[in-house]
């Protein structure tokens, strides 16, 4: 789920949103921080990916992991466009 963007069940949803046919090639993800407490975990970091038509676009995330049973049950992302520094 990207709050207020879209709500995906299952992993054939999730895998249609990471395979984007708006990017190519793959992104550049960072993980900056992780913490976990009982059944969540949160990763912070960024991402630069780049759109069909050449643009870079960065961003800063937040993913809320809630576990079960050693799997992902949930996931929240809370994400942010970085402006370019011109």
């Amino acid at each position: 789920m990207l709050p207020g963007v879209y709500l995906h069940k299952g992993k054939a949803d999730f895998d249609k949103e990471i395979e984007n046919e708006g990017f190519t090639g793959k992104p550049a993800i960072k993980v900056s921080r992780m913490t976990e407490e009982e059944n969540v975990v949160i990763a912070e970091g960024t991402v630069q990916a780049k759109t069909k038509n050449g643009i870079i676009v960065n961003l800063v995330f937040c993913d809320v992991f809630e576990m079960e049973n050693g799997l992902i049950k949930k996931l929240t992302s809370y994400l942010m466009t970085i402006p370019d520094k011109k």
